[in-house]
């Protein structure tokens, strides 16, 4: 079987509990060797001026990841044209990993709901599976019916969507026992400004960092 790797991108400002706990159920439904977090260095639809520095979110994740060898921070979109577009990054990868890697793009439904504005949206589909995920209780069917008007059909059984054009899947698990930590950045930044964060939304020593060095104060 090629090595199935997959990719999580995102701002990560700052990298919490609920990114790692995405990549852990991306990662066992996929039989994934490893998940690569990439934070974004130019996100196209975000004031730069609100987030952290590129190298503060990426030493952040690089605590979050700490004894957990299958999870892996990629730096690539920081030496990337700006701003980061996913179809960049995708074609990036596939070129300097050869053709024999499948590629597994892991993404929140809310987002994925965006698709369509993404810049060459249905070339990034053609370029890896992915990963559709999102917390229970969530309803399913906005996320379905963009999947049908993107052209793929469903094996309901294995909750895998194909395409009869495309040879990338897009795979949209739905467990009733799945229970996503439901927290966002914006709401970790907001809490430390109005000091009230709980502390089980970050990794410790990504609070640590965040404490540091006076970041979202």
């Amino acid at each position: 079987m090629n090595p199935r790797v997959g990719l999580l991108g995102g701002t990560f400002d700052p990298v919490h509990n609920g990114h790692l706990q995405i990549a852990e159920i991306a990662q066992d439904f996929c039989d994934l060797e490893e998940v690569r977090f990439i934070p974004t260095a130019v996100p196209p639809h975000k004031n730069l001026q609100a987030l952290a520095s590129f190298s503060h979110r990426a030493h952040m994740i690089q605590l979050a990841l700490a004894g957990k060898p299958d999870f892996k921070l990629s730096t690539i979109e920081a030496s990337l044209p700006e701003p980061s577009y996913t179809i960049d990054t995708l074609q990036y990868f596939h070129t300097h990993a050869g053709c024999t890697t499948d590629f597994f793009f892991i993404i929140g439904a809310d987002a994925f709901l965006d698709i369509t504005t993404w810049k060459s949206y249905r070339d990034v589909l053609q370029a890896a599976h992915f990963v559709v995920l999102d917390r229970a209780g969530y309803d399913s069917s906005e996320v379905k019916e963009l999947i049908k008007m993107l052209g793929y059909e469903p094996d309901e059984s294995s909750q895998i969507w194909y395409h009869s054009s495309f040879q990338k899947k897009i795979f949209f698990p739905l467990f009733p026992t799945m229970s996503i930590v439901n927290i966002s950045s914006s709401d970790i930044r907001q809490g430390i400004k109005e000091k009230r964060l709980a502390a089980w939304a970050v990794p410790v020593a990504v609070l640590d960092y965040i404490q540091t060095h006076s970041l979202y104060v």
